[in-house]
């Protein structure tokens, strides 16, 4: 997912970045015409490809100090960014652009490379960075200990669920804890709405020490389902993204609290002793078809 890791953050952390980040786009996978039955296939299979690269520090970013989850709250005037913080907290989109762009800029680290942010709200984790992977792990026995990386890539806010195709990630668990472990949040809303989410659904990779692939796609069963308190278009008893698009058809997905994130990779659970955990997540990517039907991938290696 990042070579020599991507720091991701959101809303209440900061942390210090090394390199920038590389993007390339690259042509389809063959030059075909449309009209030929085999080019065709390799279009709509391959589509375009958008391959990151993002470098960071190796040196753990920590859960206090300047720099630490709570920067803006305890340490507001060596900390970076918190005026846009707020701005964008009270859910402008175009305060969470500003936000964006201060967290980028070279001279406050930066806290973001590529799409990928450190939540800044989350206490006693720790971020680091490997040649091929970025890691969290678990340094207090603290109930809401964890740490979160959030996908902040308005591509997929507000897009249409059947138009997602596959969300994969490599994973290293490299030390077990008492809670739930490592896994996916997806938001979904029924409208494209204002609520923080109507539907979010969990996918768990498993609770051992090991390495693999979790893989989601519109018909993967869910480990868990969470109701945004309020909504009346819940996801209850959904296990997949069909289901609920299919009571929803007028469903998207994303936030709509004015931040920008569908997919959120989490080590440790609120209300949970986590101590200890540590995982390393490497090679994320989401798949999806454009209008054409030609399926688009972006990588973040």
């Amino acid at each position: 997912m990042w070579t020599k890791k991507t720091p991701l953050a959101a809303l209440l952390l900061i942390a210090r970045f090394g390199p920038g980040v590389e993007a390339k786009v690259r042509s389809p996978k063959s030059d075909k015409s449309p009209t030929s039955k085999a080019g065709k296939k390799v279009c709509l299979e391959y589509g375009f490809e958008t391959e990151v690269i993002a470098a960071g520090s190796t040196t753990p970013i920590g859960a206090s100090g300047p720099n630490g989850p709570k920067a803006c709250v305890t340490s507001p005037v060596s900390a970076v960014c918190c005026t846009e913080a707020a701005a964008c907290a009270l859910g402008s989109p175009d305060a969470c652009d500003d936000y964006a762009a201060c967290l980028r800029d070279p001279a406050n680290g930066p806290v973001v490379v590529g799409d990928w942010w450190l939540q800044r709200d989350v206490s006693y984790g720790e971020i680091f960075f490997e040649e091929d992977a970025v890691c969290g792990e678990i340094t207090s026995t603290d109930l809401n200990s964890r740490t979160k990386f959030e996908l902040w890539d308005d591509t997929f806010l507000g897009m249409d669920p059947s138009l997602f195709k596959k969300f994969s990630v490599g994973y290293d668990f490299r030390s077990t804890g008492g809670g739930s472990g490592g896994y996916l949040n997806l938001y979904l809303r029924a409208t494209d709405n204002g609520n923080y989410y109507d539907c979010r659904l969990d996918f768990s990779i498993p609770n051992v020490v090991g390495t693999g692939t979790l893989v989601v796609t519109p018909e993967t069963v869910t480990s868990s389902v969470q109701n945004n308190y309020g909504s009346d278009k819940g996801c209850s008893g959904t296990p997949t993204i069909l289901d609920y698009l299919a009571d929803n058809p007028d469903a998207v997905m994303g936030v709509g609290n004015g931040e920008l994130y569908a997919f959120v990779l989490n080590t440790g659970s609120t209300n949970q002793d986590n101590s200890g955990q540590e995982i390393c997540w490497s090679d994320a990517s989401v798949q999806r078809y454009d209008e054409t039907g030609a399926i688009i991938v972006k990588t973040w290696e």
